[in-house]
């Protein structure tokens, strides 16, 4: 065996291992997504309420307000009530 070959070899295994870290890294994203999605919505929309100027509201209507999403079902059907967000 050349030791072109045995170059060829050692850069597709370290190729495959760094693929093999990303997928775990972009597995490991989405569940945290899909875990605490709501409260990093809730949390981003705060900040651009406060970067517009306008008064963020209290911790007791944003809890409030989380609840009463929570309440609603996560399925297709509620999908036309969320496009107003101006969420991309």
């Amino acid at each position: 065996m050349s030791s072109l070959q045995r170059f060829r070899g050692k850069r597709g295994q370290g190729m495959t291992e760094y693929i093999i870290v990303i997928a775990i890294v972009a597995i490991g994203a989405i569940l945290i997504i899909g875990l605490f999605g709501k409260q990093i919505k809730h949390a981003f929309r705060r900040i651009g309420t406060a970067v517009d100027g306008e008064a963020v509201g209290s911790e007791v209507s944003i809890d409030t307000e989380m609840k009463t999403e929570a309440g609603k079902a996560d399925a297709m059907n509620t999908f036309d009530d969320n496009a107003d967000d101006g969420a991309l």
